[in-house]
This record gives C-alpha cells, structure tokens and sequence, in this order.
C-alpha cells in the first residue's frame, strides 16, 4: 500500500471459546423463563378479552347474554395453555379438545351448525420478541 495504512489483525480463538461455551450452556433456566412469560401473556389476554396481535377479541353471544367475558367463565381454556422445554426451545400450547377451533374458528356441534368466530391467543407479536430477545441477550451476557 502506498502512503500511509493501518492493519488489524485478530485471530478467531476468542470467538471460537465464546462459540464452545455456548454450545455446552445449560439453557433450560432461559427456556422455562420464556415459556412462563408466554403462558402469563396468553392468560392476560385472555383477562383482557385481547387477541395476540392485541386486536379486541370478538365478544361471544353467550358472554353477551350473561354479561360476561368471553372464554372464561370456567378459565378451562384459560387454564389449559402450558409450555415444555425441549432440547432446542420452547413449545406453548394447549391440548384442550376446542382450543384449535377457538384458535382458528370454524363451524362446530351437531352437523357444524354452530359458527365459532377465531380468537386466536396464541402467538409472538413484537412486544413479546423484544422481551423474549432480550432476555436471551441478558442470559448470553452471564456466559461470559
């Protein structure tokens, strides 16, 4: 180079010992943490009659006609969403026999009579991936 330069050089042994101690991190404590937080958020929203997009949920004529809110009179459903850590993340669901039609609506009863608008509880929105990212990031940090 003519003039005047500068150089950095930097081996990646650094990285690669930050990479090894990740890859045998136990993040089981991380994966339970997030999955509370996303049972907490759907139970809110469900307190709060709000779909994961924080859209209004869709008042159900039986909620209108006791004057009640929707989905939790018995907190069946409420109650039934739960997580399991596996070895690569976090499942969120529930196996309720009508979370999937509350989920994602559709006819339901004798012959499908029955019209069932989708109120969906579950799912990330943008809040939830901030806090999520950064509660990976503060856990990441302690790896140090």
């Amino acid at each position: 180079m003519n003039g005047t330069s500068i150089q950095w050089d930097f081996g990646d042994a650094a990285l690669q010992q930050h990479l090894q101690r990740l890859a045998h991190a136990d993040l089981s404590g991380l994966k339970e943490n997030i999955g509370e937080y996303l049972v907490g958020q759907i139970q809110d929203r469900f307190d709060q009659q709000r779909l994961w997009d924080g859209s209004a949920m869709k008042q159900s004529a039986a909620a209108k006609e006791r004057g009640g809110q929707t989905l939790i009179r018995r907190r069946l459903l409420y109650k039934s969403y739960v997580y399991n850590v596996t070895s690569d993340g976090v499942e969120v669901g529930s196996n309720s026999a009508y979370a999937r039609i509350h989920h994602f609506g559709g006819n339901a009863g004798r012959g499908g009579k029955t019209k069932i608008d989708a109120r969906p509880v579950l799912g990330i929105n943008d809040a939830d991936e901030i806090w999520i990212g950064d509660l990976m990031m503060n856990e990441l940090r302690g790896l140090e």
